[in-house]
Formats: C-alpha cells, sequence, structure tokens
C-alpha cells in the first residue's frame, strides 16, 4: 500500500479503513452503464454526498502506467474528502478540504494496471455538520509513463511486422455483437477480443466489462421463433485491435432442419459498423461447423468487419492461402535455438526451413507469447506436401500447437509454417516462440492420465472418434496379437480394444493397448499395424490418431497420423540382445514406390526360367530385385516362398517401362500347395504387355516398414 494513504491523517486511519471496507462492499460485482456512475474524461459530472450516506462513488478505466486527475468542488464548502483506489481496491491516492475551501484535487496520480479504478466522495472527519451537499467532480488523463523493459534470455528474432499490442480507447456506447438466424437450430456466437478474452455461452465475462447473453436455442431445449445471441463489452476503455467471431451450427433441433442462414451485426459506440451474412451446414459426427470472420477497432474508434467464410475441422489441413513452397520466402532454423515472430492480420503466416534426413526424429514447439494468438503449425516437405502427422493446433488442452516425434520420411528441405487459427480468415494475433528439437521423451497428456497395466514393453494406440482401428503388434516369432487373437506365447497381451467392431467406447477417446509384461522382452525385430478398419458413420470425419511405444519405461516413438478407410500404418522396431532399442521407418502401405530400386535394376541378377534363386530379407536389406527377359503375350508365374525365421513375403513385377503391372502379398493357397506359407506371395499366369526386360522385386509385407526378417526362394516360370 502506497505510504501516501496515512501521510497527511494518521488519525484518519481507522475511518478511511472501514470506509474503503463499506463502499467497496456495496459495489456490484460487474459494473454495467445502469449500475454505477462513470466518469469519463473532460466530462463534468455533478453528484451529492446525502446527509444519511457519508459518501458516493464513480468508477472510471484507464490502462497501466496512465496518470490521472482528479478534481472534485462544491459551493458550500463543506469538507469532503476523496479517495481513489485500483481495480483491486487498494488504495493508491488521497486528499481531504480541511479548511473548508471547496476544492480537492489528486494531481498525476499513477495508475498501477490496466481496468476499472474507483473513486469515492464522502463527508471529511473534521466536518463539525454533515448536511447534504452536491459537488462537481472530473477526471482528465495525462501522459503514459514508459513501462520498464524486464531482462529476459535473448532468442533469435525474425524481420516480421510486429503484432499490435492491444491499447485501450474511451468507448462510451460500448460494443455489441449479436448473431441472429433463422431455422430450428442451436447456434453459437463467440468473440474473442485482442487481450485473450473470450465470450460465449461457457464462458460468459471477461475481466475488461464483456459480457455473453442468452444462449438462444441453447441445447434445442425452448425453441425461439428469432433466436438472438449477443456479446457485449460495457462502456469504458476498451481494446483495440482485431476481434474474431465464430458462429458454431451446433445441432438441428428438428429433423427437417438443414442449412441456416445467419446474420452477425457489429455495433461500436453506438454506430452500426457492418454485418456479415452466411450460410452452415448442419454438423457431421464429431466435426465442428464453423463460419469464421473478424473486425478490427483502430485506434480512433472506427471498426472495419471483414467478410469469412465456412471453416470445417478439416481446414487445418490447408495450407495458408497465398503459400508457395515454390516463391514463398523462408527463414532458415537451427536446432534447440528459439525464434520469436508475430502473427497479424496482414501476415498471417511466417515460414522457417530446415534440412531434415530419412527416420531423423524432429519435435516442433510453437507457443503464444502476447496478446490473443491460437497458434497453428504445419510441416511441409520440399513438394510443398503436409507431413503425415505434421499438422498440431491445440496441444494439451490449450491453443498453443506441438508436434512431438515427426518422423521425417527422406533425406529433403522441409519448412515449418507458423501460423493462426483460420490462417487468413481468423482474428488473433500476436507474438509467438518456435522450437525446432530432437525427439521428445515425453509423451502426450491425452497418453499419460490412461491408467493402463504396466509392462517391458507398451504400445499404446489413441483416438478420438467413432471409427474402427485395429492395432496388431507382429512379436520376433511371427506371431501377432490383435483383437482376434488377444494374447500370444511371448506374453503379448491385447488389454484395451477401442470401438472393435464398431461398438463405441465409453469415451470419445478410444484406447487400443497391447502390452508384454514385465520380464517378457524378448529380443529381435517386432513389427506395428494400425488398419482404419471401418468409419462406423455415413458421414466419416478424419481421424488422427497417436501412436506411442514404450520399452523399459523409455519412450521410443510417438506417431500422429491421419489415415483414410482402410489404410494401414506399419512401422517396426528391434530390440537388440544387450536391450537397447532401434526405431524403423514407419508409413502406409503402398506398392513399389515405396522401395527406391531403380538404382539397382541394370546390376539385379538375371532369372532363367524355372530355376530358383534364394536370399535373405533383413533389417538392413528390405527387398532384393532381379530381371527377366518377356516378349509380348508372354505368360509367366513367379513365386516367392519364405524359408526362414518370421518372413511375410511381398512381391512386385514391373514392366521395360516401369510400370508396376502385377503384385501379391499373400497368394492363393491353392495355388501355393501344401508346402507353401499362407503369407508367401504367387503371380500366376500374367500375360507381359511389352518386350524387354522386366523386373521383380522380392520384399516384404510393408516393404521398407515392416518388421519380418528371413531366408526366401524365388522362381520365375514362363509357361
Amino acid at each position: 500500500m502506497p505510504d501516501i494513504t496515512l501521510l497527511r491523517h494518521k488519525r484518519q486511519g481507522l475511518f478511511i479503513v472501514v470506509l474503503i471496507c463499506t463502499l467497496l462492499l456495496s459495489l456490484p460485482p460487474v459494473f454495467a452503464q445502469n449500475e454505477t456512475r462513470v466518469l469519463l474524461a473532460g466530462v463534468t459530472a455533478t453528484g451529492t454526498v446525502e446527509a444519511d450516506a457519508s459518501a458516493t462513488s464513480y468508477v472510471f478505466d484507464a490502462t497501466a502506467g496512465t496518470t490521472a486527475t482528479l478534481t472534485v468542488t462544491n459551493e458550500t464548502a463543506q469538507p469532503l474528502g476523496l479517495l481513489l483506489s485500483d481495480p483491486d481496491g487498494e488504495p493508491i491516492a488521497q486528499e481531504i478540504d480541511t479548511a473548508g475551501e471547496g476544492t480537492i484535487q489528486i494531481e498525476n496520480a499513477l495508475l498501477p494496471a490496466n481496468g476499472r479504478y474507483i473513486v469515492v466522495v464522502y463527508f471529511a472527519p473534521q466536518s463539525e455538520e454533515i448536511v447534504t451537499t452536491e459537488f462537481d467532480i472530473n477526471v482528465s488523463f495525462n501522459e503514459i509513463v514508459a513501462p520498464v523493459e524486464p531482462t529476459a534470455t535473448p532468442v533469435t528474432a525474425v524481420d516480421t511486422p510486429s503484432a499490435p499490442i492491444p491499447e485501450q480507447i474511451l468507448i462510451a456506447s460500448g460494443i455489441e455483437v449479436s448473431l441472429s438466424w433463422t431455422g430450428a437450430a442451436d447456434m453459437n456466437l463467440q468473440v474473442r477480443d485482442p487481450s485473450g478474452g473470450t465470450l460465449y455461452w461457457d464462458s460468459r465475462a471477461t475481466t475488461n466489462g464483456g459480457s455473453f447473453g442468452f444462449d438462444a436455442n441453447g441445447l434445442c431445449e425452448v425453441i425461439s421463433d428469432n433466436p438472438v445471441e449477443t456479446a457485449t463489452w460495457a462502456p469504458g476503455f476498451l481494446p483495440t485491435g482485431s476481434y474474431e467471431i465464430l458462429v458454431f451450427y451446433r445441432e438441428a433441433c428438428e429433423a427437417t432442419t438443414g442449412s441456416v442462414p445467419f446474420t452477425v451485426t457489429v455495433t461500436v459506440d453506438g454506430v452500426e459498423s457492418g454485418s456479415v451474412d452466411g450460410v452452415l451446414l448442419p454438423p457431421v459426427q464429431l466435426q465442428n461447423s464453423v463460419y469464421l470472420s473478424r473486425f478490427v477497432i483502430d485506434g480512433d474508434g472506427t471498426a472495419t468487419v471483414s467478410s469469412g467464410s465456412a471453416y470445417p475441422d478439416s481446414s487445418i489441413n490447408n495450407l495458408p492461402s497465398g503459400f508457395d513452397i515454390a516463391t514463398s520466402p523462408s527463414i532458415a532454423i537451427d536446432r534447440n535455438i528459439p525464434v520469436v515472430g508475430n502473427i497479424t492480420n496482414d501476415e498471417p503466416y511466417t515460414a522457417y526451413s530446415f534440412a531434415g534426413v530419412a527416420g531423423e526424429i524432429v519435435s516442433i514447439d510453437l507457443q503464444t507469447q502476447v496478446s490473443s494468438l491460437d497458434t497453428l503449425v504445419q510441416v511441409v516437405d520440399s513438394n510443398g506436401a503436409i507431413l503425415l502427422g505434421g499438422v498440431n493446433d491445440d496441444a494439451g488442452g490449450s491453443t498453443d500447437s506441438f508436434i512431438g516425434n515427426l518422423r521425417l520420411p527422406t533425406d529433403d528441405t522441409y519448412t515449418i509454417i507458423a501460423t493462426r487459427y483460420g490462417k487468413e480468415l481468423g482474428g488473433t494475433e500476436g507474438q509467438y516462440q518456435l522450437i525446432l528439437s530432437g525427439p521428445s521423451d515425453d509423451l502426450p497428456p491425452e497418453l499419460t492420465d490412461l491408467q493402463l497395466p504396466q509392462g517391458d514393453i507398451e504400445v499404446t494406440l489413441l483416438w478420438s472418434s467413432v471409427a474402427d482401428l485395429q492395432l496388431l503388434v507382429r512379436d520376433p516369432v511371427g506371431e501377432s496379437v490383435f483383437d482376434d487373437v488377444p494374447l500370444i506365447n511371448s506374453g503379448g497381451t491385447l488389454a484395451e480394444n477401442g470401438n472393435v467392431n464398431c461398438v463405441p467406447a465409453e469415451t470419445l477417446s478410444p484406447v487400443s493397448y497391447i502390452y508384454w509384461p514385465t520380464g517378457r522382452i524378448r529380443p529381435g525385430t517386432y513389427e506395428i499395424e494400425v488398419w482404419y478398419q471401418n468409419a462406423c458413420s455415413d458421414f466419416p470425419p478424419p481421424v488422427e490418431f497417436i501412436l506411442a511405444l514404450e520399452v523399459a519405461g523409455e519412450t521410443i516413438f510417438v506417431e500422429r497420423q491421419v489415415p483414410l478407410v482402410d489404410q494401414r500404418f506399419v512401422t517396426n522396431f528391434t530390440i537388440d540382445p544387450s536391450g537397447s532399442v532401434v526405431a524403423g521407418q514407419g508409413g502406409f502401405l503402398g506398392g513399389s514406390e515405396t522401395l527406391t530400386y531403380q538404382p539397382e535394376i541394370l546390376s539385379a541378377p538375371v532369372l532363367v526360367s524355372g530355376q530358383p534363386v534364394t536370399g535373405v530379407i533383413t533389417p538392413s536389406n528390405t527387398f532384393d530385385v532381379y530381371s527377366f527377359e518377356g516378349i509380348t503375350g508372354e505368360s509367366v508365374t513367379i513365386r516367392l516362398a519364405a524359408s526362414s525365421q518370421t518372413l511375410d513375403t511381398n512381391l512386385f513385377l514391373i514392366s521395360p517401362s516401369g510400370i508396376e503391372i502385377a503384385a501379391n502379398d499373400d497368394g492363393d493357397p491353392i495355388s501355393l500347395g501344401a508346402t507353401g506359407r499362407t503369407t508367401d506371395s504367387i503371380l500366376s499366369e500374367v500375360i507381359l504387355p511389352e518386350n524387354g526386360p522386366y523386373t521383380i522385386i522380392a520384399t516384404r509385407f510393408g516393404t521398407v516398414y515392416g518388421g519380418t526378417i528371413g531366408g526366401y526362394s524365388l522362381t520365375m516360370r514362363k509357361n
């Protein structure tokens, strides 16, 4: 508490303390225009101290660092006191007209914080006779005191436009944003202000005087013929800058309700600043139906409303408008060195580039530093394609973004795009910090809170959808644990199986979990497969899953992927006899395009019809290439059979033109015969389309991503 409060009138201390407590307890918790008296700069207010009330109060809004001068005059020369308190009720300054001269002034009081200040005019304790007294009061604001810059750890700055730190201006009539629509639907309005506050049905007040009104058609319980929702800010000093508007179509209240037209109207200081009209379709399961727009309040109090557009959840996978990998400039970023930058409406993204190698694991952390910014991060390759798992909007329940343990598929130059929710449509602005680092040992919070049995090997699959995703792990002897075989001889156990056969989990976060109990680690190569079996929905939303592997308590990798229906993601890991773990590549099943076989064609062994050859598939030799001469119309049969260990064969035939003309993973058991494994491969009576050298690729299930190994026998026979 500043010493000024007791400097001049120590003997009145008890009276002032009691007075402050009494007045503050009587003030309403939220000041609206009709609930208390608001002082405005340059406007003289007339007030009265009633004989039976002892005091009267006012408020004004101001920003930190402003100096304020308050003046009270009365013609009756009644001794009055004047008290100024901060937004928390702590006294800042006090003056008393002990001589009864009729004027009191608090001059150039420094205001320490943004917010609503309290002014009290009261009868001075030495007043001989207390009578109802009229007075005039006014406030003026003076220079802004520059704040002292805090000492901070230096980071690398980037040459991007500075994001405006929200300033405040006096808006005498406040701000109102209203949403109106037609149709029996539950629509929701949300507005995010430049200071980071947000108003919607479940966030009904902000610290700067914002309040949210009635939740029209909420939960479809009471249907209105003319539904309207409003977000308002009371008159006073309010932030300038960018306000983001979101409209959500939550649910249709009647079966016949389809698309819903709506209007958002923005009124600033009593003047309608503009409106936007839009239409939203009903949401599909687990997918938000959202419309996004914004308005900007300038320093002179004028406001500009921008047109908007629908912004479904899948839009986070779209690159910012105007970004082109071939022409857009980027800034080189080093690992483990933070960089700072700014996102504004004029510059809604910044691109950073780095060199990566195949199989390398990186993590990317994008955090807001100032203002309202809601970050979004994307990672693209040199072709401008977003990497699988290379997008994140909100991490850990916040609006910051984090991509952990992203595996780079090839040697390449990659680009990180630091942007915001909504990108060019969005309205949040501010400063951010970006860090590119190596593997993260931390599991996502979605996984750490799961109550699952512990083991030496733990494979966890988590997603947020009604879809049926199957988790399968194949051990070093070739046995697989999954929903049809929940326990295998090596100890692998399926403990959780989310959404199996489209039976939804109890929560919207289904989990599948396979583990090996303590003491059951077996050295060798393990294979993990995630198969998107069934969307379980007429309108399948995108599914993002998190796949995590822990061995002996150490996080080996965390993969985030977005599969399509029927796609299979495959990866592997190897445990050596000492207990060290090496993670293999991971990716979605494909054809011969997943293999870099072309450099080996010229030196490939030439096969003779009917004469078998042998080879071995190992973690370091995932495929072999062979060739033979063929002519148009000729028929050939090619058989690839495993001869040892766990090998699950896979076979490709490439034409002289470089086109994959045939492929087989698991062959027809009748064609394979009694001696063949069900996982052997066969191409039966393939008609060759052209003359020239043909290429045969002998590999395994999952190609470079798979985990099975062993010897094989390959035979090509011309029929």
